[in-house]
This record gives C-alpha cells, structure tokens and sequence, in this order.
C-alpha cells in the first residue's frame, strides 16, 4: 500500500550550518494519525514544512503519496498537503469567514459553483457554517482554528498537518479541535500534528514519532509514550495516567490513557477480591 509520506535520508541545514534535520527516514501510511513529539527546536516545524513544500530537502528525498517533492512541484504538492499553522491569526486574515476559505480555492481556478460547494462543506465539517458571513476578528481563538482547518479542507488534501493545533486552547476548545481531528481521519484524511501534549498524543494517535535535535530516535505505536528511557531522553513526561499507576504496586504494564486505566484498575480490583479472571 502506498505511503502518505516518505522521508529518505533527508537532511536540512539552517544557514548558520546547524542541522535541523539530520538523515531523517520516516514512512507514514495513508490514512494514519500520526503524532509528532520533542522538545522545542528539536525540529517538529521545520520536519512539517517540508511535507508542503515550504522547505525542500537539501540532501535525501521526499516524497508525498507517491510524488517526490522538488523545487519545481511545490505548489502542487500544497494541494495534496494542507498545512494549519499555529497560530489561527497567520492564515486567518479576510473581510468574512466565507471569504478567507475561499482564498485557496480561488487560487486554484476552480469554477464559483466549486468554490461554493467545497467552501460551504469545509465549513460544515468543522461547524462553522453559521458564522460564514462574520468577520474573523469577532471570533475566538478556538473558532479561527476551526476557521483555518476548513480554509485547508476547501484545498481537498489527502494530507492535513498542524502545528501545534491545541496551543492557548481552554479544555472545551482542545476537546472540540479533538473531536474535529477525529472526524477528518473518518473522512479518509492523513493527519500529521506536532504536540507537547503527551495525554492527548496517548489518547488519539495511531504512530508516535519522537525528535531530538533534528534526529528521529523513536517511532512506533503509542507504547512508546510509556517507556521511561525514551521518554527522558526526549525530555517529555509520561502520560498523567501512567504516573499514577506507577506508584501502585504489582503494575508490571503502565497504562497510556483513560481507557486502559479504567480496564487495569478494573482488573486490579476484582483479582484482589478473586472473583474476576483475566
């Protein structure tokens, strides 16, 4: 089956000659959530830039569902990637709501009934459709995430990155853009997301990646967030759930979110009444 992304031997240097990203190897599969942890300036951003095109690599290759990436197809690779900044307020920036999801559409020549019909679903899909004739400045933080998620989803890409997508989120906001994330993946969507969150990373993701200094030195399923080695050589915590269950006694197998949590406490309650078999 073919990948999402595809990173060979990629190497990107900064012009003061520090690497940022240093013989990177990384395969995603289409149609994964994938979260992407490490301490800051480890190179989380700069690894997301070159899955759109805004950086290409300076040795070694990428390639995105199948298309190597280069100087010359950058703009065509944006339509197949769409990336949502950090900051809702760097992409957000037209008269009305409608009006800035209709900015990329527009840019790629699609017809007014096309730009009308991707532009309205996009904002269906996030929630927003009430608010498609209110200026951005009136919203709040959380709904100009929304805002900048569907101005990305009217472009149609396979793949959907963001950077930091529950930074300055109350708990309501980091559950509604949760919730979001979870329904584009039903949709069929690639989703790539940086994060220092460790808890939600556990909770929602299929594939854990781990950078240090511009090097992966962990990929895999979301175990990895609750082994202790790599975790303290990427200077991360581990998940809340798990911190807890580690003063217990008898906890051979920490657990890595609220559901495995409840089914460990469960189990460890009933043996010790010897009326549940595991």
């Amino acid at each position: 089956m073919m990948n999402a992304v595809e990173f060979k031997e990629v190497t990107y240097l900064y012009p003061n000659g520090m690497k940022a990203l240093n013989h990177i190897n990384l395969q995603i599969p289409i149609g994964t959530k994938v979260a992407l942890l490490g301490p800051n300036g480890a190179g989380k951003s700069t690894l997301l830039h070159h899955l759109n095109g805004l950086k290409v690599p300076q040795q070694g290759t990428v390639k995105i569902m199948g298309e190597e990436l280069t100087k010359k197809n950058a703009n065509s690779i944006r339509q197949k990637v769409g990336l949502v900044f950090q900051d809702p307020d760097d992409q957000v920036f037209s008269g009305t709501v409608l009006e800035d999801v209709e900015f990329g559409p527009r840019n790629l020549k699609m017809t007014e009934e096309e730009i009308s019909e991707v532009c309205l679903a996009a904002l269906g899909n996030v929630g927003m459709l009430d608010y498609k004739d209110q200026a951005p400045y009136h919203l709040s933080y959380g709904q100009k995430k929304r805002v900048a998620i569907a101005g990305i989803l009217a472009m149609k890409p396979d793949v959907v990155i963001l950077d930091e997508p529950m930074s300055y989120l109350d708990p309501a906001g980091q559950d509604d853009i949760a919730g979001l994330l979870q329904g584009l993946n039903f949709l069929g969507k690639t989703i790539i997301l940086s994060t220092h969150d460790v808890n939600f990373a556990a909770s929602w993701a299929d594939m854990i990646v781990i950078i240090m200094n511009g090097e992966i030195i962990a990929t895999g399923g979301t175990e990895l967030l609750v082994d202790e080695e790599v975790i303290r050589k990427a200077k991360l915590h581990l998940p809340i759930v798990s911190r807890l269950f580690k003063m217990l006694p008898n906890v051979d197998t920490l657990p890595k979110n609220e559901q495995e949590a409840f089914r460990l406490l469960y189990r460890i309650i009933y043996e010790e009444e010897g009326r549940f078999t595991y």
